[in-house]
């Protein structure tokens, strides 16, 4: 029992110590295990707080960017509403000043300068000060938020000289952005006017200053930027051109008031001396026709008794006595020829000459007048060439008168052409008028005699005219008949190469009617 007990006390004690060998064992192994989480846990925080801190700089770094474009975005909004205000302003300082442009009296000018243009432009107050003529002192042309009360206080404030001097010493612009910001002076501007901001630029006329343009607002929010002074800069140049453009019209009014003022008395004068001139015309011409009349009555009886005499019916007459009868005929004749022209000036000077038109053939008057002068073309061995149609041409013309002007150009083509030389009728239809040249290869007229050649009483100056008289007014007279005819006259002409005149007449009826010739 002894033995047995022991050995179980053995066995017991043996199994009490595996038990507590064991209980160790897993002790050392849990704590192990234990150890092993503790140690992998203190991994993951530490893995847990590196990537804690990376969230933390990466939203540190999107708040910074997130503070960054809300600073952006307010800036390209403020930006975006100042780039919007400007470009407002130059549209209404663009209206404007098709307004201002539109007048030249200046009270209307400065009419143009309203309440709502000052407020698109960004302003609250404004008021315009300009040195009238004579003056040396600025007054007042336009305010927007001054009463009358103001514009004096501000007229009689005595703190504009140096203040100013920048404006009208430099012609440079004044800007007062606040009240903490300002000089002394400044501070008492900014009093004076009631704001709590503005800007003065200068209005130059010619490089000199003449006035200022003064704008002001009366909140801090309504601040004014250099795009508001640029906007304030062509406001003052429209103005300044305008007041220009003003001016040069008062002073051109001027001059056309004294202008008509002189013009009117001269007329008057003028009117007078006319009137004494057609006095004494009238007298001239009357006596102009009595002579004529009554030279041209002995003339006859001269003529006729000298062609008598020569034809021998109260006798015999000697050739010494021939002679000096064909002397009388020949003088005689130029007597006549001076009184009709005596008597031509006369009709001209006192009244107009009828025309009776008649639907007549020109190509007949044409070898009319052509045989007519035969005899002389042929004793100056001129060639008159005739490059007329075969057929009748027809137009409304008085033949007398249509006549008359032919024998003024072939004459005076006859007088200037040297012997062998060719005078040419050209005549050609169009479809509205027939176009006629009577050209010649004579002595031909200067370029500086041209313009003139159908003026009345003048004659070119050359060696042919000098030894031959006339009047000078039958070019004149041959113009005024083809006008007359509803046609149109020129001449073209080269010195050494010949003239050619050139006129039309209508293919088209022409009721009767007067040419007016004086």
């Amino acid at each position: 029992m002894t033995i047995g007990a022991a050995i179980l006390t053995v066995i017991i004690f043996i199994d009490n110590v595996i038990a507590k060998l064991m209980g160790a064992l897993i002790l050392v192994v849990l704590i192990a295990y234990l150890a092993e989480t503790l140690r992998e846990d203190q991994v993951q925080i530490e893995k847990m707080q590196r990537a804690l801190d990376k969230l933390r700089n990466a939203y540190g770094e999107l708040d910074d960017q997130a503070k960054i474009i809300i600073r952006t975005d307010l800036e390209l909004n403020r930006t975006q509403e100042e780039l919007d205000n400007k470009i407002n302003g130059l549209y209404t300082l663009h209206e404007t000043g098709k307004l201002i442009s539109s007048t030249l009296d200046v009270q209307k000018l400065f009419a143009q300068i309203t309440e709502p243009l000052i407020l698109k432009l960004g302003f609250e107050k404004t008021i315009i000060f300009l040195i009238e003529e004579g003056s040396q002192t600025p007054r007042c042309k336009a305010a927007i938020g001054f009463d009358q009360e103001n514009i004096e206080k501000i007229q009689q404030a005595n703190i504009t000289t140096e203040f100013l001097k920048a404006v009208f010493e430099k012609g440079s612009s004044v800007w007062v952005k606040n009240f903490d910001g300002a000089s002394n002076e400044q501070k008492q501007w900014l009093e004076l006017f009631s704001v709590t901001s503005f800007v003065i630029v200068p209005i130059v006329i010619k490089e000199n200053v003449e006035g200022y343009i003064f704008v002001g607002n009366t909140t801090s929010y309504n601040f004014i930027s250099e795009g508001d002074i640029d906007s304030l800069f062509i406001l003052s140049n429209q103005l300044a051109i305008a007041l220009e453009n003003a001016r040069l019209y008062e002073e051109l009014k001027h001059s056309h008031d004294q202008l008509e003022i002189r013009v009117e008395e001269r007329t008057k004068e003028l009117a007078e001396a006319n009137k004494q001139l057609v006095k004494l015309n009238k007298m001239k011409s009357d006596f102009v026709s009595a002579v004529s009349h009554e030279l041209r009555t002995p003339l006859t009886s001269i003529k006729g008794y000298a062609s008598i005499l020569s034809a021998g019916r109260l006798g015999d007459v000697s050739e010494v006595q021939a002679e000096k009868l064909n002397k009388i005929n020949v003088h005689s004749d130029e007597l006549i020829k001076l009184v009709n022209d005596l008597l031509d000036i006369a009709r001209i000077e006192s009244g107009k000459i009828g025309m009776n038109m008649k639907h007549a053939s020109l190509i007949e008057i044409i070898r009319s007048i052509a045989d007519l002068f035969f005899p002389q073309t042929d004793e100056k061995k001129i060639h008159l060439v005739l490059e007329i149609p075969d057929e009748q041409i027809k137009v409304w013309m008085d033949p007398s008168q249509i006549s008359r002007v032919f024998i003024k150009l072939i004459g005076n083509a006859l007088k200037f052409t040297p012997e062998n030389g060719t005078i040419t009728i050209r005549v050609v239809e169009a479809e509205k008028f027939i176009h006629v040249e009577v050209a010649d290869n004579g002595i031909g007229i200067s370029r500086e005699d041209l313009p003139r050649l159908f003026d009345e009483f003048y004659r070119v100056d050359n060696a042919i005219n000098a030894e031959k008289k006339g009047t000078g007014l039958g070019l004149s007279l041959v113009k005024k008949i083809v006008e007359a005819h509803k046609g149109a006259i020129w001449v073209t002409s080269e010195v050494g190469k010949g003239t050619s005149f050139h006129f039309t007449l209508s293919c088209q009826q022409i009721e009767d009617s007067e040419v007016n010739v004086g």
